[in-house]
Formats: structure tokens, sequence, C-alpha cells
């Protein structure tokens, strides 16, 4: 009999194989959240729940759960997933997963870790710890936390450490035996220590996840110097796998990073990251995971005091799990190259919302997100995490840690500094719209009215006598370069983003009034800040209160004019062919034009690729996008925050080069879902051929060309009901 069940129960599993995740829910059943007494706000404290479950006939069997900050889940040991997907503060969203593939005929353990860590970061937000959890087998319940489930504090992790980064809790360092694992894995398991008392929390506002569930695949490191320095195939972002055995207690210390040192070796703290994991080890055999995700393409393994035998050293991945049926490809091979780290740039940045960087933060910040939700709909067909990061700007009733009006520069996020960026909420606005163009979602934007108003009357107060803003207060981003320092007193790119956002806003909300003041601050803007060869990045107030320009200039400034309405090739032709023909990459080393500070990778670089699409450049945007990003992909496979290795090596916006390529290189020049169209825009970049797939929705859109003499020979299969033009 047992045979048989065994056998059925073998079939079931096959069956269930393909169904990793059940659906989407927002509420519980039965479980409540819970938390061990009087320790809800205790830091860096990991308690272990276990509970014990029969599926001896299960037909079916799930697991919904949440919880603050981190929990990893696991059945009879294996590991099943990580989360909770990320929400605005004091909001939860709800996983849920099949549990079916990881049953055992008969009795199974249901392993749930849950770091609490109480510290503001930029990752996780700083609230109550708490598990809320039920499983389910047949249809019902069997078991809840706040009936069921035992909590544990097996003093494993060590609670005293330095934070991560400022942006993210703390480092991770252990105290193990080998039998460490046996509460996850051994039913006949005795505690050594006592359970801890449970007690429930308050009332969860929950919601339902609302984006796919994380691509978890393994893959190995190879070692490459024979010793102890691993090298995966490129950057790479989850949790950091090793197997060892100890016969003499060891301390073994993982330091890891995205690039290697002019020793060639991991550099210690190359950021001022605490890029390392500790574990203190007796003797025994260990496979060891962290609990928290880093990013690394290189891992350094030092032994201590001891004997310790590295037999693996791997990664399970904590990715984007929708963006792989997207294709491009074309006669150019490094084009080819470029786009592939594009996508894995995306497919490590883009979980549950739009990360800066999976490594030092994993924060969502606007602007950022303005690009990274454009990558979203062309390599997933969707805007489903696009709605989830608007959604967690939305649903607080007010940012308790900023002024009032202003939105966070990244959330969800502790901001106890209460510094923010005044222009990145500025980008929230525009983002608006081409979501809403890629959407038709008209609810959100219709709930967005409020924070936009909110907004724009938060400028109000800065408006001086010109009608341009003026002192606006905390951190007045522009980009990364020379530009961060000319922000004051009046700030021309800031106030040529404000107008576009005036235009934005009228044309969302039908506010004719706007849109009048927007083109009152262009013409303002332009009289006093081209000086007859560059627009001038800032005026200051003088000792008798007149705005008197800078005298400086910025690569980036000019852009932000051309793109914003103030300029164009036929109001300013000299600055446009200079911009055009002369100011490009590799003209810094070269000398040219010493006068105007350059760009860098964000936003510079973005902004002009922008403008260069904007006139059809599509042959230089080819030339100049290998000139740049080619030696990214070709060092870590993932594209840089920064024209050079001196900040992270893998930033989610900058997988905005897979739309670059589709846009301007294959031609797709613009998806209309709303009007069921493609417009495609096909011009001579010098490529022989050219082909790409692009997902909408659950279908997708196919453009293969090749190009003679000028002329191309185009094929084109669309989703039922689509039609395309060429323009």
């Amino acid at each position: 009999m047992r045979n048989i069940l065994l056998i059925i129960f073998a079939l079931l599993c096959v069956a269930c194989a393909d169904s990793a995740n059940t659906a989407e829910c927002n509420s519980f059943d039965e479980a409540l959240p819970v938390w061990s007494e009087g320790r809800d706000r205790e830091k860096n404290l990991t308690l272990a729940f276990r509970e014990v479950v029969d599926a001896y006939f299960a037909r079916s069997a799930s697991i919904r759960l949440t919880a603050s900050c981190d929990y990893r889940l696991r059945v009879n040991g294996e590991f099943v997933a990580h989360g909770p997907c990320v929400a605005a503060h004091d909001f939860y969203r709800i996983d849920s997963y099949d549990l079916m593939p990881y049953l055992r005929c008969g009795k199974n353990i249901i392993a749930i870790e849950v770091a609490g860590y109480n510290c503001p970061s930029y990752y996780l937000l700083d609230q109550p710890s708490f598990l809320q959890a039920e499983v389910e087998v047949n249809g019902k319940v069997v078991a809840a936390t706040g009936a069921d489930f035992r909590a544990y504090d097996l003093g494993q992790r060590v609670a005293e450490v330095p934070k991560f980064s400022f942006q993210r809790p703390y480092t991770e360092a252990y105290t193990l035996d080998c039998c460490f694992d046996s509460w996850a894995t051994d039913r006949r398991w005795q505690p050594t220590v006592e359970p801890e008392n449970l007690v429930v929390q308050g009332t969860k506002a929950l919601l339902a996840r609302g984006v796919a569930y994380p691509d978890y695949r393994v893959h190995r490191a190879e070692l490459i110097d024979g010793q102890n320095l691993y090298k995966f195939a490129t950057n790479s972002t989850g949790f950091l796998r090793t197997k060892v055995s100890v016969t003499k207690p060891t301390r073994l210390t993982l330091r890891f990073d995205e690039i290697l040192g002019d020793d060639g070796r991991v550099t210690k703290r190359r950021l001022k990251w605490q890029s390392f994991i500790i574990y203190d080890l007796r003797v025994g055999d260990y496979e060891l995971e962290t609990f928290e995700p880093y990013t690394m393409q290189y891992v350094e393994a030092f032994v201590e005091g001891g004997a310790c035998e590295i037999e693996e050293v791997a990664m399970r991945d904590y990715c984007n799990s929708d963006c792989h049926r997207a294709k491009f490809e074309s006669s150019n091979a490094d084009l080819n190259h470029i786009f592939e780290a594009a996508r894995e740039t995306y497919r490590q940045n883009a979980l549950d919302i739009y990360m800066d960087c999976p490594s030092r933060e994993r924060a969502g910040w606007l602007c950022d997100s303005y690009f990274t939700g454009r990558v979203e709909a062309v390599l997933s067909g969707r805007s489903r995490i696009e709605r989830n990061f608007i959604e967690n700007y939305l649903l607080p009733a007010e940012f308790k840690d900023i002024d009032k009006g202003m939105l966070p520069m990244c959330y969800p996020a502790d901001h106890r500094n209460h510094n923010y960026i005044p222009n990145w909420a500025m980008w929230f606005v525009l983002e608006l719209e081409e979501y809403l163009e890629r959407t038709g979602d008209h609810a959100t934007i219709d709930r967005a009215r409020t924070r936009v108003y909110e907004l724009v009357e938060f400028f109000r107060p800065y408006l001086n006598n010109d009608g341009l803003l003026e002192k606006l207060p905390k951190w007045v981003f522009v980009e990364w370069s020379r530009a961060n320092k000319l922000v004051q007193d009046v700030s021309y790119p800031s106030n040529m983003l404000y107008a576009e956002i005036l235009d934005v806003v009228s044309r969302l909300y039908g506010d004719g009034t706007l849109a009048e003041q927007a083109a009152a601050i262009r013409k303002e803007v332009l009289r006093q800040s081209f000086d007859g060869e560059y627009f001038v990045d800032n005026a200051v107030r003088d000792e008798r209160g007149r705005l008197v320009p800078s005298g400086e200039h910025t690569e980036v400034c000019q852009y932000y004019a051309f793109l914003f309405g103030v300029a164009s090739p036929e109001s300013h032709p000299a600055l446009w062919a200079r911009l055009r023909d002369e100011v490009v990459p590799g003209r810094v080393e070269k000398g040219a034009y010493p006068d105007l500070h350059p760009i860098n990778a964000f936003i510079g670089s973005y902004l002009r690729l922008e403008l260069l699409s904007k006139y059809g450049l599509s042959r230089q945007i080819l030339d100049e996008s290998i000139a740049t990003y080619k030696a990214m992909a070709d060092r870590t496979g993932t594209l840089w925050e920064s024209l050079r290795a001196n900040a992270s090596c893998n930033h989610g916006f900058a997988s905005h080069l897979t739309n670059v390529l589709y846009r301007d290189v294959l031609g797709v020049y613009e998806v209309l879902p709303r009007e069921r169209k493609v417009r495609l825009r096909l011009i001579d970049s010098g490529l022989e051929w050219c082909r790409g797939s692009i997902p909408l929705g659950d279908e997708q859109i196919d453009v293969e060309w090749r190009c003679r003499d000028g002329k191309f020979d185009i094929e084109v299969s669309l989703p039922e009901g689509y039609t395309y033009e060429i323009i």
C-alpha cells in the first residue's frame, strides 16, 4: 500500500512541477501576524518558525505568507522561496506558493526563517517584526500562525555586527555546528532552546503580490587561481552557496565584489560596503547559503585558525523571471553582446520594484524608474512591476520623514535624515504619462492626481519674480557630474525639467493654466541661460541681489535644453551641430571642448541617446553605444552606474539599452497597445540585417529585416488585431 501511495504522490508532483506558485491573494483565512513577545522591535533578530504537516493524501497544497522584514521558506530542507515582495509603509504583500513539488508522502517540515532587522535602510522598511503564514492542504488550512507553528531563537546568526552599507541592514555572520540545519530537515529534531512565546501583533493591511515570482536557478563559480579565488561567468545576484568540509574548527570569510582590484584580488571594502560573510564552523560537512541576496562576480575565500576544504561555490539567483521571451540579434556581434548585458542588468534589478542596484541598496529610485519602466514593457510585455512601483508611492497617507507635498527620492525606504531630491519627484510625473500610454491604466493616474497636485503646490513657494524655481531645498540633482555642483541659486536644467512636468500635468488632467506657465518658463530660461554659445547651468545672486550667470556649461545642460523644448536644431543650429558631430564619446581624452564639462553615464549618456533618437541618428547611436558600453559588457556582463568602474557595476537604469536597440536599431519605434498599432522607423544604420521579438502580453511582435543599398526587405508578425505603419 505504501508503494502505491508513493507512486501516486510522485505522479502528482510531476503534474504540479511546472506550477510553482498559486493564484494571487490579498488575505488570509486563519493566519494571524505573530512574533516573540516583547521582541518585535529588537534589532537583527532571526527566528526559526517550524511546523510539521501531514501530506499522505494531498491532492493540492499551498502556503500563503508575508513578513517583516525578510523570510526564507523551505520544505523538508529544500529551498522554496525568499520574500516578501516589498510594499509601502504599513502595507504588506502576500506571497503564495504551490507546495506539491516539495512534499513527501507523510509528514513534512515547513520551515520559515524570518529576520527582523528594525533599522532604517533603503531596502527594507524599519517596521516591527512579524510573520503571518498558513498552509492549506486539499483546500483546508492545516497550519496557521496564531494557532500552529513554533518559533525558536537558535542563536546561529550573530546579532552584534555592522550594517552592510548605509542603505542596507546588517552583515551576515554565523556560529554553526554540523547539525545547524536539523530544525529544518529532521522530523525528530529536539530543540536545545525553549520555544519563543509568540503573541499576536496588530492587524496588517494586506495586498496581493502583483508581480511574477523570482528566478531561482543555481549556477556555479569556477576556481580561477587554483587556491581561493572564484569567478562567476558574469556579475550575478542572489544567495551565495558554499559547500565545505571542516576537519578543525575554522573561521571562513567569503569576501566578494563585482570586479577585482589592481592586484588581481577582491578589494576589501572597495566601495565602503561590508562585502563579506563570516562563518565560525565546528568540525563537520556544511552546505551553506546566505540569507540575504548579494551581487558579485568574484568570491575570495579566507580560512583562519583551522582546516577547511571548499568543495563548491555557487549562486542561487534571485532575479526577474519574466524577461526571457524577448530576443534581439543583428549582424553586429558587439550590439548583440550589449543587448544581453542590458537584459542581464534588468534581470538582476527588476524583482518587485525597479532597483537602483542589487548590491549597495536594492532601493527603487525615481528617475531611474522612468527609464526602467520602458525596459519592462519591451522585455516582458507587461508593466506589472511598474504598477507596483507607482502604487507604493500612492498608498501612504503621508511620507513622515520629508516635507509635505514632496515624494521620496527612493521608496520603499526610510529617510530619517529628511533628505530628498526635488528633481526626482519631477521625473515621477513624466513616468506617469508614459505608464498611461503603455497600459491605459486611467485608474492609477486618477489615484495619482492628489499626489501630483501636492507636488505642484510644493514647488510654488520657490518661484521667483521671473517665474523660475530658485533655491530648491535639499539634494538638487541634475546628474553625476560637475552639473551637480551648479544647482544654486537658479538651476536652469531643473527649470527645464519643471516646465516639462507642468506640460505633462496639463495633458494628464486637462489643466491649461499649467501649459501656459510651462511656456513662460521655457521662454525665460532661454532668455537668461543661453549665452550665444551654450546654455549656462545656473545663476547666483550677487551682493546686490541680482541674478548673475555662473558662466559654467555642462554637456548635460545642453541635452536638457533640447529634450525639454527650450532649444531645437532649428533654433540653435550651431550648438546642435557641435553636440551631434563633435561632443562625442572620447572627446575628453582628445582635449576637445574643455570648457564644456562632460557627462557621466547617469543620466547624461542616456539623455544623449534620447536626443540622437529624437532626430533619427540610428547609425550614430549604434557606434556610440559600442564605444561606451561594450567594455562594460566585456568586463562584468552587466552595465554600470558610471562610465568608469568606480561605483556599482550593475545598475537598473542602464538596462535601457535594450529599449534603445529595439527602437533605434531594430526599428520598433513605438508600440501603442491602446490603439493596437506598432510604428516602425527604419533607418540605415550600416547593419546588414537585424531581427527581434518583443513580448506584448502573452503574445509578441516579431520583426526581421535586411538592408542592401539603403533599401529594406522587412517581415513583420503582429498579434491578431494589430496593424503597423512605417514612419
